[in-house]
């Protein structure tokens, strides 16, 4: 059985050095979003975590992206968060670790891709809802 430690330390490992990593100028966390931050961050979070012989979890990795300001106002940085979000979902259409797989876009799961803002932080989260699963022994 996978812990949620062990999961987040699979992912960071899936995300470290991809093109999804290095277009991102803040930091990638297993954790929290570095307090104040004003920069592109990643963040991998557990949903839920079902620890059976079939091993599934869902997992968050939400990428942040500041706001612009447009004219006075703060507006979503379309052409940015686009780039994101194709680099995200090439990234975890269809990963096979060394024991467990990872997806985006299984059909029969909840799992899938969404933008979403955030007032508070001045900044769109593209939220990438990814299913774990792995068969333990």
């Amino acid at each position: 059985m996978k812990s949620d430690i062990d999961i987040k330390d699979d992912i960071y490992n899936v995300i470290l050095d991809t093109p999804l990593h290095l277009a991102v100028n803040g930091e990638l966390s297993k954790r929290k979003r570095p307090h104040n931050s004003k920069k592109e961050d990643i963040v991998i979070s557990i949903l839920a975590n079902e620890t059976k012989q079939a091993q599934m979890a869902y997992v968050n990795v939400n990428v942040y992206v500041p706001d612009k300001n447009i004219n006075g106002q703060l507006e979503e940085d379309s052409p940015r968060l686009r780039t994101l979000c194709e680099k995200s979902f090439s990234l975890f259409e269809n990963v096979r670790g060394n024991d467990f797989r990872l997806s985006i876009s299984d059909s029969k799961y909840e799992c899938g891709q969404r933008v979403i803002e955030d007032s508070g932080s001045q900044c769109h989260i593209i939220n990438n809802k990814l299913l774990y699963q792995i068969i333990n022994e």
